[in-house]
């Protein structure tokens, strides 16, 4: 994102780390203002409202997450690549970004408007979308006879919802869990071959 002048990046920047962090209702301005080095009157002349600059983070982060997702897509042919190219991948960005996964999910419990209005951005562009991308995969995996017959929906949300669940849940499965820790590389390696040998083994014919 281009932005017009130095300050208003520093602002960005510092109010991203700040709603991450907080969300929207434990976000301060003032907190904002001064991670940014400015003072607030600064911070009201380029954002007129915390809504405002919250929208901005939003969109960025969004926009970045679905990116991110779209980069977990891989070219290859044989599916069983691909089903794991997604999975590692897409459990590999989560991993290296969680708080912007906390952070979307803040946003889809307050309604969710603004997630879909910039996923509505997103997709007015062919080249992202993701679940057409996807979708073709899975058909043409089983029109071959590669894997039994699924809807590639439900399949795409079974893969989506595997993947992100420990991240979300992280202080529950650490709880009841003790010897667990979500952010090890081994849990973390082990999660994604589990997925994969899962939905691997039972989507092939």
């Amino acid at each position: 994102m281009e932005y017009s002048s130095e300050t208003e990046k520093k602002i960005v920047e510092a109010a991203t780390t700040v709603f991450l962090e907080k969300g929207m209702d434990g976000a301060r301005m003032e907190e904002i203002a001064r991670n940014a080095g400015i003072n607030k009157a600064l911070l009201h002349y380029y954002f007129r409202s915390k809504e405002k600059l919250y929208q901005e983070v939003l969109r960025n982060e969004v926009r970045h997450f679905y990116l991110r997702f779209f980069n977990s897509i891989s070219p290859v042919d044989e599916f069983s690549e691909f089903l794991k190219h997604f999975i590692y991948n897409y459990i590999d960005q989560i991993k290296e970004n969680p708080q912007v996964v906390r952070f979307i999910f803040w946003e889809i419990g307050r309604g969710g408007k603004l997630v879909r209005s910039v996923l509505r951005e997103i997709l007015s562009n062919q080249h992202t979308r993701i679940p057409h991308l996807i979708s073709d995969k899975i058909n043409k995996a089983i029109a071959e006879k590669k894997i039994r017959p699924v809807d590639p929906q439900h399949l795409l949300f079974s893969l989506i919802g595997m993947s992100i669940f420990v991240f979300i849940a992280k202080p529950v499965i650490e709880t009841l869990f003790e010897d667990i820790d979500v952010n090890s590389s081994s849990f973390i390696e082990k999660r994604k071959s589990e997925i994969f040998n899962l939905v691997w083994f039972g989507l092939k014919i």
